[in-house]
């Protein structure tokens, strides 16, 4: 898919099940780790959602981790390597975020959107280098 979160799915209205995966702009045919890193880059931290790209954690709200470890449950994947992957992802998302940013610079689209986005990519780069570190 390439840019997995949760703004990008629809769930069934009788249930707690997922019904569409949707926003396709950045679909390719790769790794499906890579959309559990983008899931990580955009899953709220110690309960704090993470910037303008995260959603807004709910009592119950599981933590990374649980989220990590639900899936690694369910899959013959080497998740070895999965703390790589959200660094991409943050990475990825930060790139795209900073496009609206340059096109709020130049005018082209609102100041405070921009400011907005890239006080999100700040925060995703952290993210990022805490991983790492």
């Amino acid at each position: 898919h390439g840019d997995y979160h949760l703004a990008n799915v629809m769930y069934r209205h009788d249930g707690p099940e997922l019904a569409a995966i949707v926003d396709w702009e950045l679909t390719t045919i790769g790794d499906p780790l890579l959309d559990l890193g983008w899931l990580m880059a955009t899953w709220p931290e110690d309960g704090a959602r993470a910037g303008a790209v995260g959603v807004e954690p709910w009592d119950g709200f599981p933590k990374v981790d649980e989220l990590v470890a639900h899936y690694a449950a369910r899959t013959t994947r080497d998740m070895s390597h999965i703390g790589w992957y959200a660094v991409l992802a943050c990475y990825k998302l930060g790139i795209i975020l900073e496009g609206t940013h340059a096109r709020a610079c130049a005018g082209k689209a609102p100041k405070e959107t921009g400011d907005m986005l890239h006080a999100s990519t700040v925060g995703l780069f952290e993210r990022a280098l805490r991983r790492i570190g």
